[in-house]
């Protein structure tokens, strides 16, 4: 894989966005959430996004320079309409609406509704640690996911991610999908010819399969029609999926469950309800203490004994932060064909890529 230079990436999503008429701010905005994506290895939700990115610009979907209006608001909660403005811009508002009101009064809940997609999760919950805060982010969009237990599509992957600061230590910092797998990584698997470590996918005759391929039309695009589902990671998994649901997209009022019918290949719904919290962990305890506390726990579990098949028990958001240390020293990794399918793009809309 080729290592590109941080700064040059970033270059390259400015551009992008100021293609599709981004102002200096909001390019800005949308290039950095992208490349902490592809320096902490979620390149599935940085550089490998942006063909699709691309597509629902030109199509209208999303667009930059639209306002974020407030619905409803208290000294804790807001509701906003993002108005179908990029998601990365209408994520890092609300977040910092979310941290201004837990800063206020110790807890600050954001939901949104008529967003886009925002990407990687953990984008919006790392600026919550950074101001010592613990973050929370979730969003629903694209109809994906079977209900456990069924065949046809109703659910978005439902990306959730939770931070929290640490003091010595690297923050957690748990992103994850709420289905047994990302998008993103069953079309590379796909793409590879690779089997999922366990059945994450249900065909279109309603078999639950460990095979990518079965349901993934094009192996080369990130969004790729499907012949079937993703499935959720079991009964629990599912759970999640609805945890998800009803509070970024019921909460929110983004989807009502009205009229509705299951996804198919030809036809793919979207409902991007987002929700984004921040909790000051001043109004529980001494930020000094609860640091000391979680620094020891970080400690006591990556220094517990490993299960035989392991090297150590790891901790959310160790490696990912390693990974963005090296990513800027060193360059960002990025998979060959994804940085052929992003020059060709670049060719396309007359942008340099260096």
């Amino acid at each position: 894989m080729p290592l590109i230079p941080s700064e040059q990436l970033k270059s390259l999503y400015q551009r992008f966005a100021g293609h599709h008429g981004a102002g200096e701010d909001e390019a800005s905005t949308f290039a950095a959430a992208l490349l902490r994506a592809d320096m902490r290895g979620h390149t599935t939700q940085g550089i490998a996004l942006l063909p699709y990115v691309d597509e629902l610009l030109r199509e209208g979907e999303m667009a930059f320079g639209r306002p974020v209006e407030t619905v409803r608001e208290t000294a804790a909660t807001a509701l906003l309409d993002g108005n179908r403005g990029v998601g990365q811009v209408v994520g890092v508002r609300a977040m910092a609406l979310a941290i201004d009101k837990a800063r206020a009064v110790g807890i600050g809940y954001v939901a949104v509704r008529n967003s886009s997609d925002y990407a990687m999760a953990s984008s919006y919950v790392l600026p919550a640690v950074d101001a010592g805060l613990i973050g929370l982010s979730m969003s629903t969009g694209p109809i994906l996911v079977a209900p456990w237990g069924g065949r046809d599509g109703w659910f978005c992957t439902n990306p959730l991610a939770l931070g929290v600061p640490a003091g010595r230590r690297d923050p957690i910092v748990i992103d994850m999908a709420t289905s047994a797998y990302s998008m993103g990584a069953v079309v590379r698997a796909a793409r590879d010819g690779l089997q999922l470590d366990t059945p994450g996918v249900v065909d279109a005759d309603g078999r639950y399969s460990d095979d990518p391929a079965s349901v993934i039309l094009d192996p080369m695009a990130r969004e790729s029609r499907m012949t079937g589902a993703l499935l959720p990671a079991g009964p629990k998994g599912f759970g999640w999926v609805l945890l998800v649901e009803m509070l970024s997209a019921l909460l929110s009022g983004e989807r009502t469950w009205e009229d509705e019918r299951p996804s198919d290949s030809e036809e793919r719904p979207a409902y991007y309800g987002q929700a984004f919290i921040a909790i000051d962990v001043a109004a529980f305890q001494e930020p000094e203490a609860f640091a000391a506390s979680a620094d020891r726990m970080i400690e006591t579990l990556t220094s517990a004994r490993p299960a035989e098949g392991f090297e150590q028990v790891r901790v959310h958001g160790g490696e990912a932060a390693a990974a963005e240390r090296r990513s800027r020293e060193q360059g960002v990794p990025i998979r060959d064909e994804e940085w052929q399918m992003v020059e060709q793009l670049a060719a396309r809309l007359g942008l340099a890529t260096s």
